[in-house]
């Protein structure tokens, strides 16, 4: 954990709630509620990042499978792979998500590779 003197800047709240708020808005529910739930939540992950209070790992694991969500594959493999660099490289199910996203992206030989490694940690699909 960074000390006080390293840790980043937390953006002022005011400023925080109107990007959050901005981010939720709604045209047609009926198409993107799931979206702005998704939105919103990458919000909050963010946020948790700069305040470093929670296993940063696991952070970055959600924030991947927030991307995939949202059909944002690249950012969603990026975050797959910041939190199999800080403690998750035996998660089953990191590798399985990992593996959708790159399965998007056209990228099947990794597809391939990171679906492997998920049967191999012993992921079951829950499908």
């Amino acid at each position: 954990m960074k000390n006080y003197s390293e840790q980043t800047a937390l953006p002022d709240m005011e400023t925080f709630t109107s990007e959050f708020l901005a981010q939720s808005q709604l045209t047609d529910e009926l198409v993107v509620v799931g979206t702005a739930r998704y939105k919103k939540t990458l919000a909050f992950i963010k946020y948790a990042l700069l305040l470093d209070a929670i296993d940063e790992g696991w952070l970055y694991e959600q924030q991947g499978w927030m991307f995939n969500q949202l059909h944002r594959y690249r950012e969603a493999v990026e975050a797959f792979d910041r939190a199999r660099r800080l403690g998750y490289a035996n998660d089953g199910w990191l590798y399985k998500q990992k593996s959708y996203a790159l399965n998007k992206l056209e990228r099947n030989e990794e597809a391939l590779e990171a679906g492997e490694r998920a049967r191999k940690l012993g992921y079951v699909n829950e499908e």
